[in-house]
């Protein structure tokens, strides 16, 4: 860092050189001797060197897209519900045949006349009269059995989505860089030195 002097110790330092010149331009006119003499020296600047931080890339915020994961699932459905199927049976017959009572056992008065030509009475005892008669008999009743037809099952996959799509916001910091930069320290100079001789 360069540091401005003050314009009184500039003006002070105007008047001394003008009054070493002077100085010199009398010694050189009548010959410089003793301590009355000086040599002007001239010193160099001084420089150094500093660290300067400065920033390369400014803090950012990023949005990023993260997609939609799927994945595949087996599931169970019935494709046919258990069913009740009725199969009927029917009726079974026979024919029987039974004797039956077609007129009962009776007994009936009879008028005849005997040998002589006389008249005779008598009880007759008439036998019962049967006959056959068939009809139709129920051997086993008409029923209905039921077969029962178990539900049907497949497999089947279908996608489903484990995880929706999501926007991610990343922080990116700033980016700093260091680098050295020279500067002066102080000016060069100029300045009267006693003479040695």
């Amino acid at each position: 860092m360069v540091r401005s002097l003050p314009s009184s110790r500039i003006i002070a330092a105007s008047a001394f050189a003008a009054t070493l010149l002077l100085g010199v331009s009398a010694a050189e006119a009548g010959g410089c001797r003793g301590s009355a003499c000086y040599n002007l020296v001239n010193a160099p600047p001084v420089y150094g060197t500093i660290n300067e931080t400065y920033e390369v890339r400014p803090a950012q915020t990023q949005h990023r897209v993260v997609p939609a994961e799927y994945d595949t699932v087996t599931d169970t459905v019935m494709i046919a519900p258990e069913r009740r199927i009725a199969h009927p049976r029917a009726a079974v017959y026979e024919t029987v045949t039974e004797q039956v009572l077609v007129a009962p056992a009776t007994r009936r008065w009879e008028v005849t006349r005997d040998a002589w030509g006389n008249t005779v009475g008598c009880w007759v005892d008439v036998p019962a009269q049967y006959g056959y008669q068939s009809r139709r008999v129920v051997v086993s009743p008409a029923t209905v059995e039921y077969e029962m037809v178990p539900a049907v099952y497949t497999q089947r996959q279908r996608k489903v989505m484990v995880r929706p799509t999501e926007v991610v916001r990343e922080e990116i910091p700033a980016v700093y860089e260091t680098r050295q930069r020279q500067v002066l320290v102080s000016p060069g100079s100029q300045y009267w030195s006693r003479a040695g001789y």
